[in-house]
């Protein structure tokens, strides 16, 4: 389900509020029984939708949203940075995500996982970002990607413009875990719960 169909639901939920709290004021003044009946039914409306919103918000991973970029040939390895302004002046961000990655993994089985889908969507270079629990993780046994644009890609050193894609589905994940150069690749760093991962994708090769 997208956060989309969520943002819909919230917004029926305000109509639904407006339409009660006028169908209250007509009770109040005319006190008529099929009034209150409208009313209920509204009000029990109401209280659906709040909660199918938060059955929705659990389940905002059910579904991830696919990679709708540029297709590029695929390439034989990846190079991982956590700095960009270590890419190369040529490399161009050609996609945003989130990498969802299961409990039990270790900083080796990350890095294959992650780096195989880069080179499978044709990158060259991985640019890192921050790593948190992840609170509304699913059952999945292999890492899941969520892709968020660019619409076009672009000079990472020219318009790099930080973490801020995927707000709505960062913004209430769980404590911050440390994953950088000491980690990336390690058999021997472990991950007992759940990870969200913040990840770009860079092409710097024509």
């Amino acid at each position: 389900m997208t956060l989309f169909t969520i943002k819909t639901l919230q917004k029926q939920v305000v109509v639904y509020l407006i339409t009660s709290s006028i169908a209250l004021i007509l009770l109040s003044l005319t006190g008529c029984a099929k009034t209150g009946q409208a009313v209920h039914g509204l009000l029990d409306n109401v209280t659906t939708l709040k909660d199918e919103l938060k059955e929705l918000k659990v389940k905002v991973w059910d579904k991830t949203k696919g990679y709708q970029g540029v297709r590029y040939s695929p390439t034989d390895r990846v190079v991982p940075t956590f700095q960009d302004q270590q890419v190369p002046v040529s490399c161009r961000v050609f996609a945003h995500l989130l990498v969802q990655i299961p409990k039990g993994f270790t900083g080796k089985s990350i890095a294959q996982a992650v780096e195989a889908e880069a080179t499978a969507r044709g990158a060259d270079m991985l640019l890192i970002g921050g790593t948190r629990q992840a609170t509304d993780a699913e059952t999945e046994q292999a890492p899941l990607f969520s892709y968020y644009g660019p619409e076009q890609p672009y000079k990472c050193r020219d318009y790099w413009n930080g973490w801020k894609f995927a707000y709505e589905d960062w913004v209430d994940q769980g404590d911050w875990v440390t994953i950088g150069y000491d980690e990336w690749g390690s058999p021997n760093a472990h991950f007992n719960s759940p990870l969200i991962m913040q990840v770009a994708f860079l092409r710097c090769s024509e």
